[in-house]
C-alpha cells in the first residue's frame, strides 16, 4: 500500500522540536541548526505499513542529501552505526509525530570524519542494558546535534543494587562525544545511567573543542552527571538529580559536573562556562542506594584557564559544593550552595593545583555566593567578596522561600527580608539569574533573584 496522503501531510506539516540557543550562538565557527522546512522527507517504516518509503534506516541514510529529514515510524531499530554526511548541510534523523523509534545503541563516527547530522526524538534503551559502554557514542565527528532524545539503560525501574569495589554489573553510560568538535547535546532526557554526558578530547587540532550541553535532564545516575575534558565548552541549564552509591564510594565517586584532562594529557583546558545548572543530590524519599557523598561542580585534576561558574544551584550532602584545584582566571559568581547533611557544611573551595608550589596565585574571583561552609582558600585568592555564609539549618530556612531537606522540598528564591537581597556586588555579576530574570542593582546574592515571595 501507499502511505496514506493525510498521514503523509501530517508528517510534513508537524515541525520537529524547536531548539533553544544553538551552538553557533556561542561559537560562530560551528554550523547553525538546520531549518525546519528544508529538504525532502524520507519515511522509514520497518513494519511495512506503506508501499513507499524504506524498510531499513540505512537505505534512507544512503539516499539522504543535505537538508533532508529521515522520518522514522514506530519500531525497533537495534544497534545503529552512522558515518559520512556533508559539510554542505545537516541531515536530520527524527522520530515521526507520535512514533517511537527505539534503538539499543547508536554509534556516530569512528574511522573517518562524520559531519552534520541531527538526531532528534529517538529512544535509546535496553532492556536490561548493563555493561554496554555508551548508549550513544560520537567519535571523530563534527557538527553533530543530539536533541530531545530519551536515553536510558532501562526505561522503567532499574535494578539498583549494591556492588563491591570491583563491580561486574552496572548501568550503561548515556552520551559520550570524544575527539570531536561542534557537538550539541540539547534537551535530552537521560535516566538510569552510569555517567550521563561526557565530552572532550586531546585538543590536537579540533579534537575536544566547541562543545555544548544545555537543558538536559539527568536523573538516577551512578557516577557523574556531566564530565567535560576539552576547551570552548558551555554547560548550561541542565538539571542533574538523584545520584546512586553502588559500591560504598569505592569504585566510583559521584559528581554533578566534573572537569578533568583527557587521558591525563598535559594540556590546558580553556574557555569553560558552567551556568544556570541545578544539581540536587536527592529529590524524593526511598531511593535505592541514594548517593551519600555527591559532589557538586568540581575540577580536581589537570590544567585549566578561564573557567566561569555562575548562577548554579547545588544542593548536596558532602563538602565539595564548588571546588577549583589549579584553575587560572576562574570565576565563581552568584551561586547557591546548600547542604542537606548537618555533618557536612558544603563549601566553595579555591585550591592549589596538584603539584603546584605553595603560594602560587591564580587570579580567581569568588563573589555573590550563598554557602553554608566557609569560602575556603587553599591558595592565595586576591578577589573574594560579598559571599554570604549562612548557618545551617536555621539561617537557610529563613533566607529562602523553602529549604526543607527532610521532605526534599526546595524553593531557593530569596525569602522576604532575606539577607541575600541587595547584598551583592554588580562587578562581574551575570546579567540575569538562573531563571533568565534580569538582575537589578543592587544585586542579590545567590543563583536566584528576589521575586517578592
Amino acid at each position: 500500500m501507499k502511505i496514506q496522503l493525510p498521514f503523509l501531510l501530517l508528517l510534513l506539516c508537524v515541525s520537529r522540536p524547536a531548539l533553544a540557543a544553538g551552538i553557533s550562538d556561542y561559537f560562530p565557527n560551528c554550523s547553525p541548526a538546520p531549518a525546519q522546512s528544508a529538504g525532502r522527507q524520507l519515511i522509514v517504516d520497518p513494519a511495512a505499513r506503506g508501499q513507499t518509503g524504506y524498510r531499513q534506516i540505512l537505505d534512507a541514510v544512503r539516499a539522504a542529501k543535505p537538508g533532508d529529514t529521515i522520518t522514522l515510524m514506530t519500531g525497533d531499530y537495534g544497534s545503529f552505526s552512522l558515518s559520512g554526511g556533508s559539510a554542505n548541510g545537516f541531515i536530520t534523523i527524527a522520530a515521526g509525530p507520535g512514533q517511537k523509534a527505539r534503538f539499543t545503541k547508536i554509534s556516530i563516527g569512528g574511522n573517518g570524519t562524520t559531519s552534520h547530522w541531527r538526531l532528534t526524538g529517538l529512544t535509546v534503551t535496553g532492556p536490561n542494558h548493563v555493561n554496554q559502554g555508551n548508549l550513544v557514542l560520537v567519535t571523530n565527528s563534527d557538527n553533530i546535534i543530539l536533541d530531545h532524545n530519551n536515553i536510558s539503560s532501562e526505561e522503567d525501574q532499574f535494578n539498583w543494587r549494591a556492588l563491591d569495589d570491583k563491580p561486574t554489573e552496572w548501568p550503561s553510560d548515556g552520551i559520550s562525544a570524544r575527539q570531536s568538535s561542534c557537538i550539541s547535546v540539547l534537551e535530552n532526557n537521560l535516566h538510569n545511567v552510569y555517567n550521563g554526558i561526557d565530552f572532550g578530547g586531546d585538543q590536537a587540532g579540533l579534537h575536544g573543542k566547541f562543545l555544548l550541553a544545555a537543558n538536559n535532564k539527568i536523573d538516577n545516575f551512578a557516577a557523574d552527571g556531566i564530565d567535560h575534558y576539552g576547551s570552548h565548552v558551555r554547560i548550561s541549564g541542565n538539571r542533574i538529580t538523584n545520584g546512586h552509591n553502588l559500591c560504598n564510594n569505592k569504585c566510583i565517586h559521584n559528581d554533578g559536573i566534573q572537569g578533568w584532562n583527557y587521558n591525563r594529557l598535559p594540556v590546558v583546558n580553556s574557555d569553560i562556562i558552567i551556568e544556570g545548572n541545578s544539581i540536587i543530590a536527592q529529590t524524593q524519599p526511598g531511593i535505592t542506594l541514594a548517593a551519600d557523598s555527591l559532589q557538586g561542580i568540581t575540577i580536581f585534576d589537570g590544567k585549566w584557564d578561564g573557567v566561569t561558574v555562575s548562577n548554579n544551584l547545588v544542593i548536596t550532602n558532602t563538602w565539595h559544593g564548588i571546588s577549583f584545584y589549579g584553575v587560572e582566571n576562574g570565576k565563581i559568581i552568584n551561586n547557591t550552595v546548600a547542604p542537606t547533611n548537618p555533618a557536612y557544611k558544603t563549601w566553595i573551595l579555591i585550591h592549589l593545583g596538584k603539584g603546584d608550589p605553595p603560594g602560587k596565585t591564580y587570579n580567581d574571583v569568588s563573589r555573590n555566593n550563598a554557602i553554608a561552609g566557609n569560602l575556603r582558600r587553599g591558595s592565595p585568592n586576591p578577589d573574594a567578596g560579598n559571599n554570604l555564609v549562612l548557618r545551617w539549618p536555621d539561617e537557610f530556612s529563613q533566607a529562602f522561600v523553602k529549604f526543607d531537606p527532610e521532605h526534599f522540598a526546595y524553593d531557593m528564591h530569596p525569602a522576604k527580608g532575606s539577607p541575600l537581597i541587595a547584598a551583592g556586588s554588580a562587578e562581574g555579576a551575570p546579567r540575569t539569574d538562573i531563571e533568565g530574570r534580569e538582575r537589578r542593582n543592587p544585586v542579590d546574592i545567590g543563583a536566584y533573584a528576589y521575586i517578592g515571595k
